[in-house]
């Protein structure tokens, strides 16, 4: 999984938790109604969020076994046999994060809030937020990674400056 697609799925849990936040306070409610986890799935389908995820489990047996691999090369073959194996084997396991979410929106909203979230993500205006917020979301990224690289050069120039003070002559 690259580091943007990582910033996209953490970016999407905390959109979803935004979301959480300002819908309400927490609620005691531990098992939520049937109908609940039905309105909170379809909110997660709308709301793409197991799209988000989809890249998890590969990424992280691709993440693993390269450890492995920058260990001892020699296990190439081999380790690419393995990751087949595992991706195979543990590709139905995607689901499992989103599941989470729809048990967290049921658990965290109301009916009449998963309702409303529903009827407003299906209106013209909740169509047009998920495509804009989808685009922000992106171009959130690239400003954040700019304005990161930008800031670097100014921690990095700065940090020399203060070192040349002391003495050090980088």
């Amino acid at each position: 999984m690259t580091s943007t697609n990582c910033v996209r799925s953490l970016c999407a849990v905390i959109a979803a938790s935004f979301v959480l936040i300002i819908a309400g306070p927490a609620r005691a409610q531990t098992q939520p109604s049937p109908a609940a986890l039905g309105m909170a799935k379809e909110l997660v389908e709308i709301l793409g969020t197991a799209r988000e995820f989809e890249p998890l489990v590969t990424g992280v047996i691709v993440q693993t076994a390269s450890s492995f691999l920058q260990a001892n090369p020699a296990l190439s073959k081999d380790l690419n046999e393995v990751v087949d194996i595992l991706v195979t084997e543990n590709l139905p396991r995607k689901n499992e994060v989103p599941n989470e979410v729809v048990r967290l929106y049921a658990s965290r909203l109301t009916e009449q809030e998963l309702k409303d979230l529903l009827t407003f993500y299906k209106s013209p205006l909740g169509k047009k937020m998920l495509v804009e917020s989808s685009f922000v979301m992106g171009e959130t990224i690239k400003r954040a990674d700019a304005w990161a690289a930008k800031f670097r050069e100014e921690v990095t120039a700065r940090i020399r400056a203060e070192l040349k003070k002391k003495g050090h002559n980088l």
